[in-house]
This record gives C-alpha cells, structure tokens and sequence, in this order.
C-alpha cells in the first residue's frame, strides 16, 4: 500500500459505517432481549395469577349455591324458586322431626285431657305447625344471609387477580414502548451519524492538505516580484 492509500485511507468513511451498524445492531438486540423478559414475565405473572384465581372456584361454587338458595327463599326467582325453597327448608336435617315431636307432645297432652279429636286440638296442632314453620323459615333465611357476603367477597377477589393481569399488562406495554422509543431514538443518531460521516472526512481531508500546505510553504519559503516571501497560506 502506497503512501497515498495510506493518506486516502485515513479519510474513508467506511469505519463510521461500520461502528454506525455495529451500534444499530446492538440496539436492536438489546431491544429483543429486553421485550423476550418482559414478555416472559408477563406470562409467568399471568399463570400464578390464574392459579391463584383458580384456587377460589370451589369456594365461589358454594357461595353461588348458598346465594341461589337464598334467594329463592326470598321469592326473588318466582314460582318455580319458591317451589325450591319450600322443598329445600322442608327437607333440612331434623325438620321433620322435629315438627313431628311437637305434634306428638300436643297430641298426649289433649290425649289426657281427653280431648284429642276436639276443634281445639286441631286448632292448636294448626297454630304449633305454623309458628314452628315460621321460627325455623327464619332461622333457615339467617343461616343463608352469609353466603351473599361469601359470594360477594370470593367474587371480588378473583376480579382482584383480573385487575393484577391487567395492571401487569399495562406496565409491560409501557416499558416496551419505552424501550422502543429509546431504540428507535438511537437507530436515528446512528443513522445520522453515519450520514454525516463523509462531510466530517472532507472536511478533515480539507484541513489535512491546508495544513501539508502550511507545512510545505514553510519549508520553501521565495520571494516575490517585489521582494515580499510568499508561501501557500498567503501573501506577505
């Protein structure tokens, strides 16, 4: 290689280029490697929030039951729900017997006094079998009420781990984009570095020969017509 490869391949823009892809190349990596763990993460969270949500389904099955069952007693689902509510209270474990207990007992005592087939023991029967209905009805609405705060507080939860998913979410989307932003921000400044790379190298080349020039005028200075000395900056 000559001395005016060496001289000219001082000036070529060719190592701008390449530091200039170099650099795009290691944004756009970065970039993927970041948005694959972001990504990653996301799903990994997304997973342990399903299982956790998933953990309050046989809970939230009761609940639904219990609140089913409650407003049918309430007379909230029409007949065919009153139809089930009288079948489901009239079927609770000791109902029966105990309605049955009660009866039994006024039987005995109108037996005794010998008035067991009379209008008062029919009447008193009537007026056991009501009062008993009503007393255990309201018992049986007391022990149901829970279930609607069970089914409202596993019902908020699950939405909870929903709203995690989503804020989650949010926030991946919001570093990407930065992360984006950030990329394509420095893909533009190499890309305008690279762009400006032969102007900076003329103009180096440029300052590179006035200053040979200087060096060489100094070196071999001569005299002009009228005796002044000359050199390639100037006139003197």
């Amino acid at each position: 290689m000559g001395f005016l490869d060496n001289l000219f391949g001082a000036f070529s823009t060719k190592p701008a280029e390449n530091a200039a892809q170099a650099q795009i190349l290691g944004l756009q990596n970065a970039q993927n490697s970041a948005n694959a763990a972001l990504s990653g993460g996301l799903a990994s969270s997304n997973n342990y929030l399903t299982s956790a949500r998933n953990l309050y389904n046989p809970l939230l099955s009761i609940a639904t039951q219990g609140t089913g069952a409650l407003t049918n007693a309430l007379g909230l689902n029409g007949a065919a729900g009153s139809d089930a509510a009288r079948s489901a209270f009239t079927s609770l474990p000791g109902y029966q017997e105990g309605l049955n207990t009660g009866l039994d007992q006024l039987d005995r005592r109108a037996a005794a006094r010998g008035q067991l087939g009379s209008g008062n023991t029919s009447a008193d029967t009537l007026r056991y079998a009501t009062d008993y209905a009503n007393q255990n009805y309201n018992n049986y609405l007391s022990n149901l009420s829970p279930f609607l705060g069970l089914q409202q507080n596993v019902t908020g939860a699950q939405a909870g781990t929903y709203g995690q998913q989503g804020a989650n979410a949010l926030d991946v989307a919001k570093l990407q984009g930065g992360i984006g932003f950030q990329t394509a921000q420095g893909i533009g400044n190499a890309n305008a570095q690279q762009a400006l790379a032969p102007y900076q190298t003329s103009q180096n080349f440029l300052n590179t020969l006035l200053g040979i020039g200087n060096v060489a005028a100094s070196a071999f200075p001569f005299s002009g017509s009228k005796g002044g000395s000359v050199n390639f900056a100037g006139v003197k």
